[in-house]
């Protein structure tokens, strides 16, 4: 791509019988970082993935509902589960697809973990205390990042502060990936490919909503900024 086109984002979308419904942080982060957003309904399986991947430079795995936990080998065990199977059909198979691609990935929230389960990884399908009750711009959760990774060399620290609003996280990391960030109770914010560094893809996904802060906050900017950057190429 010409490096003076601005990239299209296709970015995974939650819906309802009447709506599409995602919150505008999305569309701004990516519009702010240089990107033109445009959000993917789940319409269907593999056929329907598979052509609007061919219109996107970049997918953004965005937040929503739980993963179904069939899909990782379990059964609900918890009523505040709450999955839309038509979404895990679709973005399971954008997944796919993205395996033997070469564009750009980024996952937000129930985004890291669809990907997870996605490569092979599990969840904790319910854990107390990660959703705040202040508003989604205060990062007051600590987490501390893993030197050596992509996020690390992002954050530019290894001490960064994140907002939480998930009531699940990645229980087992799927294979070929790395932790590159923990939350001080030992939950796991983000993940990414081994040996990220050294690839010429970006991949990244994190727990947090970096979308909603990418104003204030110098990591959640250079991580926006690093995806449009890659999906240009």
């Amino acid at each position: 791509m010409n490096q003076t086109t601005r990239p299209v984002i296709g970015i995974t979308a939650s819906m309802s019988d009447d709506y599409i419904k995602m919150k505008r942080t999305y569309f701004d982060a990516v519009l702010a970082a240089g990107g033109i957003p445009v959000f993917l309904p789940h319409t269907g399986g593999a056929a329907d993935a598979e052509r609007f991947l061919s219109l996107c430079d970049g997918i953004l795995f965005a937040g929503g509902a739980d993963v179904e936990p069939a899909r990782y080998g379990e059964e609900v065990k918890f009523d505040n589960v709450e999955i839309t199977p038509i979404r895990d059909d679709f973005e399971l198979a954008l997944a796919e697809l993205i395996k033997k691609d070469s564009r750009p990935v980024l996952g937000i929230c129930r985004g890291e973990q669809l990907l997870n389960v996605a490569f092979g990884g599990s969840l904790y399908q319910h854990i107390d205390g990660h959703k705040q009750s202040e508003p989604g711009s205060q990062n007051l959760r600590a987490a501390t990042v893993t030197e050596g990774t992509l996020l690390h060399k992002l954050a530019g620290t290894t001490a960064i502060k994140t907002n939480s609003f998930h009531h699940q996280a990645v229980k087992d990391v799927a294979p070929g990936f790395v932790v590159s960030a923990r939350a001080e109770d030992g939950t796991i914010e983000a993940i990414e490919p081994e040996n990220q560094l050294s690839s010429s893809r970006f991949f990244m996904a994190v727990q947090w909503h970096p979308e909603i802060f990418f104003r204030t906050d110098d990591t959640a900017k250079n991580i926006f900024k690093a995806f449009i950057e890659a999906a240009k190429e």
